[in-house]
This record gives structure tokens, sequence and C-alpha cells, in this order.
């Protein structure tokens, strides 16, 4: 659920919006460009069609591993950063949404990993070395053993752990330990 494909360069809206090719490096995916997207216009898919699109994958092709990255509360932070009413009532809002799926993707037997990929200023900065812009929130909901709750996760953790549960071989270049067993 991200801008661009993986399967073919260059994205072609009308081609590579949604496709299911088993054979791709993604079988299955549905695309959104968020054309139009700006401070006045959020233009993002709403978390619950998100949602519901990747339980149909779940459901539809039993995928062994989702991933979808929703742009409200990103869009959010941006807009008018992180400790506000604003956020405040977009988390609530996520909340809400995603506690509809969580139980049906749980009793399908996945492992949910629900993170930030990255973390904000006030004034809705991001992508440099000050604690504001690399602190994340990370949920985990799944059966694995993990850290204790008041350990402060590296976010270079995040892909070897997802590796490590996927069973997939965690390149040398990754040198942050996975955070679950």
């Amino acid at each position: 659920m991200t801008f661009g494909s993986f399967n073919r360069y260059p994205f072609n809206l009308v081609r590579d919006i949604e496709y299911d090719e088993p054979r791709g490096p993604i079988s299955h995916g549905r695309f959104h460009t968020m054309t139009g997207y700006n401070a006045r216009n959020q233009m993002t898919p709403s978390d619950t069609d998100l949602f519901a699109t990747l339980t149909m994958l779940t459901e539809r092709f039993s995928i062994d591993y989702g991933i979808l990255h929703t742009c409200s509360l990103d869009s959010m932070g941006h807009r008018f950063g992180h400790d506000c009413i604003e956020m405040d009532h977009a988390c609530y809002v996520m909340d809400g949404m995603l506690a509809a799926f969580l139980p049906r993707w749980r009793k399908a037997g996945y492992e949910i990993i629900v993170t930030a990929d990255h973390g904000q200023t006030d004034r809705g900065h991001h992508g440099g070395h000050d604690h504001d812009m690399q602190d994340f929130a990370l949920y985990y909901f799944g059966a694995a053993a993990g850290a204790e709750p008041t350990i402060l996760l590296n976010q270079l953790q995040l892909a070897p752990t997802v590796l490590q549960r996927l069973g997939v071989a965690i390149p040398v270049t990754m040198k942050a330990k996975p955070f679950l067993i």
C-alpha cells in the first residue's frame, strides 16, 4: 500500500495499482499514489479501507507477509506536530480502526507489528538525529517473546526482527539484533 511498484518500473497507474502475480517479487499488491497530497489536502486513503484491503488479501491468498503503510498519522504529524489535540484525535481514531481488524488477523495466525517509520518534533520535522526524530512507537501482537516494555529499541532492529520472524536469513550488513524471539 505504497507509492510505486516493486514488480515493474516505471509505475503505471492503470496497470500497477492492483496486481496478483504469484511469481513476482511481490505476489499480490494494491497501491495508492496519493496524487494531489499536500498540507491543505491530505488525500490519504482511509485507514479502514487499507486495513480491509490487507484483510481481503490475507483471506483470499493466504499471504505469508503483509506490509501496510498508512499515511494518516504521518500526515497529521507533519501538519500539526505530534504534541497537539489534532494528533491525539488522529491516534484515537486510528486505534479504533485498527482494533476492528487485529482480532481477525490474530485469529488467522498472523503476528502484527505496528510501528512508525520515524519520530517527529513538535513542529513536524523528521529525518534528523534528534531524539524526537528517532524515537518511535512500536506495538507487537503475537506469540513471540520480546524485550521488556521499558527497554528502548533501536529502529534499526526492526528489519532483522521481521526477517527472523519470517525465517529469512539476516544479511551481514544488518548489525542490529532482533528484539523478538
